[in-house]
């Protein structure tokens, strides 16, 4: 199987769960239920920033998964790859939405789940200053739980904000490293749709600090790549959805770097294959081009 595919098919995996849970929900609700994320003026803020559309009700989320689906091109270039890799995120923004309808406060301690907008305007002092040097997005399960502390610390003492999806957030607690907004560590979630919060915050900046007008993408991209010191720290094995997210954080300008070999190929400065988890915090920096 080749990476489109995977991409290909992590895309298509999350878009169906998509139509299920929306299908389900308007059932349910009917399609004038309201639905976004609280504490935040950009209704469901990737999907606004991309589209310029800002989602309202179940009916609105529908007729944006048409959107969705001709991102969905399936031809094996990385353009393709990489548009998948949005509609990936997208419907990972969706699905979370759709968590908050049943409950206000779908995400227990430690867990954040959404990053309202005081926090995300909250970074932009730090950012500015350098106080926050970059920020991580550690997906999966690290080889162990002192690996998975000593890469947090490793981050955390070098400034870097660090984000976690996933198995790592029980790593971190197993490790007992204490977590929270304060300490710059935030367990985002552990399902890996969760990770859309990161994302989300990353495209807020954008708009917030950069300026960008919701719905020219071009300029979001172009933005995120050069001025969000994001960057993401996958863990082998990876699923196809995994991958298909992977490709959104690309997309965005935000390297991926992995211990994944099955079915990989390498993408300069942006896919980087690094077997040694040891190393990862040296491979990140340098592939975002931050110097400590």
């Amino acid at each position: 199987m080749t990476l489109f595919e995977r991409v290909f098919n992590g895309n298509d995996a999350v878009y169906k769960l998509t139509e299920e849970k929306i299908k389900e929900a308007e059932d349910r609700y009917g399609e004038e239920q309201t639905i976004g994320f609280p504490d935040t003026e950009y209704g469901l803020p990737c999907c606004y920033s991309v589209s310029g559309v800002k989602i309202k009700c179940l009916k609105d989320l529908k007729e944006a998964m048409h959107t969705v689906k001709t991102m969905m091109t399936r031809e094996s270039r990385l353009g393709s790859a990489f548009a998948s890799g949005i509609a990936t995120a997208l419907c990972a923004e969706f699905l979370e939405a759709l968590k908050y309808i049943e409950n206000v406060n779908p995400y227990e301690k430690p867990y954040y789940g959404h990053l309202g907008d005081g926090v995300i305007r909250e970074l932009e002092t730090p950012l500015k200053t350098g106080a926050i040097s970059g920020i991580a997005v550690l997906i999966g399960a690290a080889p162990s739980a002192e690996k998975a502390e000593a890469l947090i610390k490793s981050y955390q003492e070098q400034g870097i904000l660090v984000t976690l999806v996933g198995e790592i957030c029980k790593q971190a607690a197993e490790a007992g490293i204490h977590t929270g907004a304060d300490v710059g560590i935030i367990p985002l979630g552990d399902e890996i749709t969760s990770v859309i919060h990161a994302v989300s915050a990353a495209l807020r900046i954008a708009l917030m600090i950069g300026d960008i007008e919701p719905g020219n993408a071009e300029a979001l991209m172009k933005y995120t790549m050069t001025s969000v010191p994001a960057f993401v720290n996958a863990f082998a094995p990876l699923d196809d959805i995994a991958v298909a997210c992977g490709a959104g954080a690309i997309a965005l300008g935000f390297p991926v770097i992995t211990n994944e070999t099955e079915n990989i190929f390498r993408v300069p400065k942006s896919l980087i294959v690094q077997t040694d988890v040891d190393r990862f915090v040296q491979t990140s920096l340098e592939a975002r081009d931050i110097i400590i």
